[in-house]
Order: C-alpha cells, then structure tokens, then sequence
C-alpha cells in the first residue's frame, strides 16, 4: 500500500505537465516451458515499464523510467517476488560550452553489443545473458557526467560514480569514499577511424563480472565494407582492495580485448539482412578446458544473424559460445508485427556443453537452485506493445 501511495505522488506532478512530457508505455508478457532439473515448468512472465521524458526544452531533458518486473527466468536478476525498480531517472543539460548529466542512466563507454572490453563503467563482459530481451546491455547507475564538445564528432568526458548502498545482516550501510569510481575518456574522428580511450578508478562493481581498479581502455571503429570495433582493457587493483577483497585478480587475469563486426545489406528495398560477429579474448585466461564450472576462458564468440521485412517481421539466431569447453547457448527467434506497436514473438533457446561447461544441456549433480533455472532448453511466446 506504501508503494501505491508513493506511486501517486510522482505520478501527480507528471500529470499536471502531461502536456510538456511524452509518456511512453512497454508491455511484454510471455508464457514459457522450460525444463528444470527434475521436471518441466510452464511460466507466466513479463515486464512493464512506464518512461517520462520531457519535450519542451531543447536544452533541459529530463527522463524517468519505472520498471515493474514480476519474474527474471534467466537469474541475471533473479527474483522470485515481484519488483519495482527505477531503472532511468535523470536530467540532462546543456550549457554553454558542455553537457552535463546528472542522475541514473547508463553511460556506454567502447564498442559492442554484447562483448565490449571497452566498457570499464558496466562491463559487458558476462557471457551468460538473455538473448530474448530487446536491450542485451542494460545496466544503470547514478553518476554526474560533464561532456566537452571540442568540435565535430571529437568530445571530452568526465564521470564520477557515487557507491551504492551496502546490506549487511544489520542493514544498510553507507560505503566509504574509496568505493565510488571516477575518471573520464576521450573521442575523436582523424583518417576516417573513431579513436576513444580514457580511464576509471572502480571503487565498486557495477555488475557480476565486473572488477574493480584502476580501469585503462582504449576503442577503435572503423569501416572495411563491414563495421568493425575493436576495444581493449585491463585492471590495476590497489593494495587497499587487495586487502579488502582476498582474490582480487591482478593486471594479467583482467587484461581483455573485443574485437566486432557488423553488416547490414538492404535487400529488395524493404528487407534487411544483419549480420553481427563479436569475441571476447583474455590472453591469460584458461585455454583449455578444466571441467570446472565458472572458469573464466581465454575465448567467447557472439554470432548473430537477422532478418527484417518491411512491415516489420524479423527472424533471428543468436548464440553465445564458448570454445574451450565446447559449450554454447543457441536462441532462434521470430516475431511479427500484427498491429502498429504490437508484436507476436516467439523464441526457443537450447544449450549444448558438458555439466561443468558455461553452459550446459544438463546440469545435474553441478544444479544450483539458487541461480539454476533453464537446464538445457526452454521455449518462450509471448506479445510486445509500445504505446
């Protein structure tokens, strides 16, 4: 009941500017079968999201995105009760001279979709992810940003992340000021490449795989037919965090680099073919297989391929794949715009590894309930509307 009444307090001042503020609606509701360790699950699930952003003045904008989320299948937020959550609440501003930002959003450093080595504010790194979802990188965080503009397509940056709260048996507690993360990068056009690079200290993780440091990344983009980016970067850990997390890795275990492609040809005027190639490399990672379940490998691979007609159906195959331990995870997908805004969609996952393997078809004696859901294969329908 608190939660409502706290709802229509922010929604009556929205209400009164409705017409200054572009509301904007996303439903997605999904039945899905999967098979868990001992028997197969049928599962309603879904996600809503409400966005406010302002229209008026070009050089304020201001956008709030509230999510309610009943059930995440794939654990990469797992949670077995309904939830709300503010997944964007900023303002952006524009001034003489720079912009700056200020509030919770997502700030992409780098390229690439799914594996960006270039991403030392989020990290883009966890192979394991949802390929139904619509945004496959959507993580946010409150942080302040100043961006420079220095001329055409060439802009300084500067970022400062403050900690996020921290529970405990007794509580919340308030993180010390060593935990919050600031730095800044770089980005300019010279030759026909894009070149960025920059620098963060993590005081905190943002995300699983994340890691903390001082955080060096350099990115480049280009064109050979095919797009192509390339991002690298490792961690420094302090001594201080050392100390404070036992089996923090070091510079060699965290240097990664990502490498990606990507191609859309448009054919016949109204169809579109897109195809997407990514890896992710950690030189001094685990090159051969260890049967041992969580190894971070020195390879992963995201192939992807899709096609788009002109009213809007669109078929795809994504994977993600690990070759050291021979394991992958396989989506094919497909959806068809019946109505304006209002899509039928339909995927089917399966995973293909050993127990012990990022992924696996059958996890048995290695099952975890408390992060386990798919074994092996799953099959997912549903409806998407934007309104």
């Amino acid at each position: 009941m608190k939660k409502i009444i706290i709802l229509l307090l922010l929604f009556i001042p929205l209400a009164a500017l409705s017409a200054e503020t572009e509301v904007l609606s996303d439903l997605e509701f999904y039945n899905t079968v999967y098979r868990g360790i001992d028997e197969w699950h049928f599962l309603p699930s879904g996600n809503a999201s409400l966005s406010f952003r302002s229209v008026k003045n070009s050089n304020v904008q201001g956008h709030t995105e509230i999510e309610f989320f009943p059930v995440d299948l794939y654990g990469a937020g797992a949670s077995t009760v309904p939830a709300l959550n503010v997944k964007r609440a900023y303002v952006r501003t524009r001034f003489p001279g720079f912009r700056m930002t200020l509030g919770k959003s997502r700030l992409v450093w780098g390229q690439g979709t799914v594996f960006n080595a270039g991403d030392v504010v989020f990290g883009s790194l966890n192979p394991v992810l949802d390929l139904t979802q619509t945004e496959l990188r959507s993580d946010t965080a409150w942080l302040t940003s100043v961006n420079v503009p220095l001329g055409p397509f060439s802009f300084v940056e500067g970022v400062v992340l403050p900690p996020a709260f921290e529970i405990s048996e007794t509580g919340l507690s308030t993180p010390g000021l060593d935990k919050t993360s600031l730095g800044g990068r770089f980005y300019f056009l010279a030759g026909g490449l894009k070149f960025e690079g920059g620098y963060l200290y993590k005081g905190q993780t943002k995300v699983d795989g994340d890691v903390i440091g001082h955080r060096p990344y350099i990115s480049l983009q280009g064109n050979i037919g095919p797009d192509w980016y390339l991002s690298s970067s490792l961690a420094v850990p302090t001594e201080q965090q050392k100390k404070d997390n036992p089996g923090t890795p070091d510079w060699k275990e965290t240097w990664m680099l990502s490498l990606g492609f990507f191609h859309m040809q448009e054919i016949n005027r109204n169809n579109t073919l897109n195809l997407r190639l990514e890896t992710l490399c950690f030189p001094f990672q685990n090159w051969e297989n260890r049967a041992v379940r969580d190894t971070v490998y020195g390879l992963y691979l995201y192939p992807e391929i899709s096609w788009t007609t002109g009213d809007g159906t669109f078929y795809s195959v994504q994977s993600v794949i690990s070759p050291m331990d021979a394991s992958a995870m396989i989506t094919g997908g497909a959806g068809w715009n019946i109505y304006q805004g209002l899509f039928l969609v339909g995927y089917a996952t399966f995973m293909a590894g050993d127990d012990t393997s990022t992924f696996a078809w059958n996890r048995g004696d290695q099952w975890d309930s408390s992060r386990d859901y798919i074994n092996g294969m799953s099959f997912m329908t549903g409806l998407r509307y934007k309104f």
